[in-house]
């Protein structure tokens, strides 16, 4: 499968990492990540050049990773800085690859293109995260399906009535018409609001536990805005009808997936109220009702999605599409342009690679 390369992923949340050597396959690479004695991230491939051990067996020296295999360490640049053998002469081709990371909404993001291209203003802003006044439960689950259809799943309210029929099925949002929005920043939004009726099961529970009970209707809003490759936040919340939505209760929700292989994916989420921010078990109540809700409901539905299309291309499957599907749509569309582009100039730089008259090597160099 080819992904979009030239853009941030996450790799972990940051606290993932601390004095451990955390290893995630990142776009079918092997990564490996861990800190220098200074606290700052390093990220290199995780298989050592001289007879492919994996690094993550192996430790931290100083701010070098040491092989577990014959004692190479390399520094947090990928040079290889100490040969433990012999005469210690550091063998030709000794070299990890290395790739941009930082640090940003108490996540670990990597760059898996271009070095020269890595833009920290790429990284999508999730402000909330980093909100003081938001309490955040987060946490990070393995998914059998391809990072694609979880991006569909996230932008599509029409199947909440029936995959969370228990918890976030909401008929006034089953009746309501499907938004689309793209703001300036390159967010494209599907957004569906219901109104005059019964929210949410689990809505209907906060709100009891926060303001207690209440007559009448309520409006909910349910609204999903998507970033390239592989970013959504959702802000989902209840009101009394009629009422100004400040007056409601709302969660800002951050999934940021990042794909692991074809068929698997990473998905980190984050879940932030601005209400009971000193409820611990509210916390835990989020905690089990969020992974319960996507390992026992979305990804059951999900992986056997993946099944059913083993390796064809979506559209090629001419699926047929609902009201609901203008967001995953616009989506999917928009990430096979941009990815697209980037093949084409990726093509583009090798053929003029190509045409350039190649230095000739000579024996000392090659041995």
């Amino acid at each position: 499968m080819v992904y979009l390369r030239n853009a941030w992923y996450v790799a972990a949340w940051s606290d993932e990492v601390s004095d451990n050597l955390l290893t995630r396959r990142i776009l079918n690479e092997q990564v490996l990540l861990y800190r220098t004695e200074a606290g700052e991230l390093v990220a290199t491939a995780n298989t050592c050049p001289h007879r492919f051990a994996p690094l993550h067996l192996g430790k931290v020296v100083g701010d070098a990773i040491e092989c577990p295999y014959h004692g190479l360490r390399f520094n947090g640049e990928g040079r290889c800085v100490f040969n433990p053998d012999g005469d210690g002469r550091i063998p030709a081709g000794a070299r990890l690859r290395t790739y941009p990371i930082t640090e940003r909404l108490g996540a670990a993001w990597i760059w898996m293109g271009d070095p020269a291209r890595a833009d920290l203003a790429m990284i999508p802003d999730f402000e909330f995260l980093e909100d003081p006044s938001y309490r955040t439960v987060k946490g990070v689950l393995h998914v059998r399906a391809n990072y694609r259809y979880i991006n569909d799943n996230l932008m599509d309210e029409a199947h909440l009535h029936m995959v969370h029929h228990n918890s976030l099925a909401c008929d006034m949002v089953r009746r309501a018409k499907t938004e689309l929005v793209k703001d300036e920043g390159g967010t494209i939004w599907a957004n569906r609001y219901g109104r005059d009726g019964a929210p949410p099961a689990i809505f209907d529970m906060m709100w009891r536990m926060t303001r207690g009970d209440y007559e009448g209707t309520m409006d909910h809003w349910v609204e999903g805005g998507w970033k390239a490759p592989c970013f959504v936040r959702n802000n989902t919340g209840v009101v009394l009808h009629g009422r100004p939505r400040d007056e409601g209760l709302e969660t800002k929700n951050a999934h940021l997936l990042t794909p692991e292989t074809d068929t698997t994916t990473h998905y980190f989420w984050a879940i932030c109220r601005n209400f009971r921010t000193d409820d611990a078990e509210l916390d835990q109540g989020i905690r089990t009702g969020t992974e319960y809700a996507f390992v026992h409901e979305d990804e059951v539905m999900l992986n056997a999605v993946q099944e059913a299309m083993g390796d064809r291309e979506f559209w090629s499957m001419k699926p047929a599409l609902l009201q609901a599907d203008i967001g995953a749509v616009e989506l999917r569309r928009t990430l096979d342009r941009m990815i697209a582009a980037e093949q084409a100039e990726q093509a583009e730089q090798q053929a003029g690679q190509a045409d350039r008259p190649q230095p000739a090597r000579s024996a000392e160099a090659v041995g």
